[in-house]
């Protein structure tokens, strides 16, 4: 990685470079970590703390260096997405589901389910590792699409990995053309490229929020670009994706006109139709999940105590959407308002598994959020649940490792301030006295 910056600067972007690698080899040749969180955390805090300093490290990174440092990052999600998954089995289930389709089943459908009996000569080691196997299908149509598609190019949980890791990657283009377009540094893509929690959680397990990501950064691009109907098309894509998507898209919302809104939503719609028989279960999981599962939550703690965890979550939803609606209504930056709601969604919910705070990335590579910056870091503690969970213990997640996780977040914006207050100290009793 040479260009004209000062040697000191470059090896210190090596050297953390080289730690990343034995990071990413080590997760690829261990394998499942689930069984292994006293020994994945330390290695992952080493890579986060070497990510933090690379940040630093590649101001001023010119095109040379940043197409190596890139070309790293790509060479890393190959080597993980050709490992077994890491930390979730969630990929598992993208496979099986894509896999129904093929042999004429509707995921949605209570008939279909995983664990029906019509399905006994499609088991094997795909079924073996699927969790939940009794509830129906909880993502939207176009990833069930995509799932699909995928399955029928090469049914392996390999392919559904690299597929997801082509997404990642792709995103990363789109956000390169923004920060052009708003005169960044490029070295801001490894933000994200660099990003240990992306490494293990999209080419590590493999998660699908990289699919939905891409049409998140799509509409940011089509909205710098001035192109209102592309983004609200993106979003309504990312909606049937990702239901997150089009939650953020309501925080853009005074930049559509109505036809655009009506455009998105006939597009929305038609991606809907193919699964429309199972209608009366299109909803069934995703409900279930919602009424029934809670985990690491923060600020859906006291509301639950309030008002129950029905009232909640009904709760948290209205002020996510009420939050997006004034975001929009008062024309917010929209990387900026987009990262507002992706915090108060992960905050006002019932669940915050470590992969949601992949939302925060396509923001974080164009706006500056130290305290987001770094809960992509401290939220992997919440992965000390499965020693316990592995010993017969309930899926509980302690306060004090909950605090442990968020508190160092929200002391980050009072650094300045301290800073702030220790330099006006230090006037004040300047022992120089008084300058004529």
């Amino acid at each position: 990685m040479t260009d004209g910056r000062p040697a000191a600067l470059r090896g210190v972007l090596s050297v953390c470079a080289l730690l990343l690698s034995v990071s990413v080899v080590t997760w690829a040749v261990q394998g499942d970590q689930t069984v292994r969180i006293a020994s994945f955390l330390p290695l992952f805090g080493l890579a986060f703390a070497a990510w933090l300093v690379a940040l630093h490290a590649s101001a001023g990174l010119g095109k040379r260096g940043l197409r190596a440092a890139l070309g790293l990052a790509v060479a890393w999600r190959l080597v993980l997405a050709l490992g077994p998954p890491l930390l979730s089995t969630d990929v598992y289930r993208y496979v099986w589901e894509g896999r129904v389709q093929l042999h004429g089943g509707n995921p949605y459908a209570w008939s279909d389910r995983p664990n029906a009996p019509k399905w006994d000569g499609l088991r094997d080691p795909v079924y073996e590792g699927m969790n939940h196997k009794e509830y129906t299908a909880a993502y939207p149509p176009l990833w069930l699409m995509a799932a699909a598609a995928v399955v029928w190019v090469h049914d392996s949980v390999t392919a559904m990995k690299l597929f997801l890791v082509a997404c990642e990657i792709a995103a990363l283009f789109v956000l390169a053309r923004v920060l052009r377009q708003r005169g960044l540094p490029g070295e801001r893509l490894l933000v994200w490229a660099w990003n240990p929690l992306a490494l293990v959680e999209i080419a590590g397990s493999g998660h699908n929020e990289a699919f939905g990501l891409l049409f998140v950064a799509l509409a940011l691009l089509a909205l710098d670009s001035g192109r209102p109907l592309t983004a609200a098309l993106a979003s309504a894509l990312g909606f049937q994706a990702k239901f997150l998507p089009g939650l953020l898209a309501l925080s853009w919302w005074r930049r559509f006109r109505p036809w655009h809104v009506a455009a998105a939503t006939v597009l929305a719609g038609v991606l809907v139709w193919p699964y429309w028989g199972a209608r009366k279960t299109l909803f069934l999981s995703l409900g279930k999940y919602a009424e029934f599962w809670r985990f690491n939550e923060s600020l859906f703690a006291p509301l639950a105590a309030v008002l129950g965890h029905a009232g909640a979550v009904r709760a948290g939803v209205v002020l996510t959407l009420l939050l997006a609606a004034l975001l929009g209504l008062r024309r917010v930056e929209p990387a900026r308002s987009g990262l507002i709601v992706a915090v108060a969604a992960l905050l006002l919910g019932p669940n915050l598994l470590p992969w949601y705070a992949l939302w925060l990335l396509p923001f974080l590579v164009l706006v500056e959020a130290p305290a987001a910056l770094l809960f992509t870091g401290t939220v992997t503690l919440a992965y000390l649940v499965y020693p316990a969970w592995q010993s017969g213990e309930r899926w509980y997640l302690p306060w004090s490792i909950r605090a442990l996780e968020y508190l160092p977040c929200l002391a980050v914006p009072l650094l300045p301030s301290l800073k702030a207050g220790r330099e006006i100290g230090q006037k004040t009793i300047d022992p120089a006295g008084p300058r004529s």
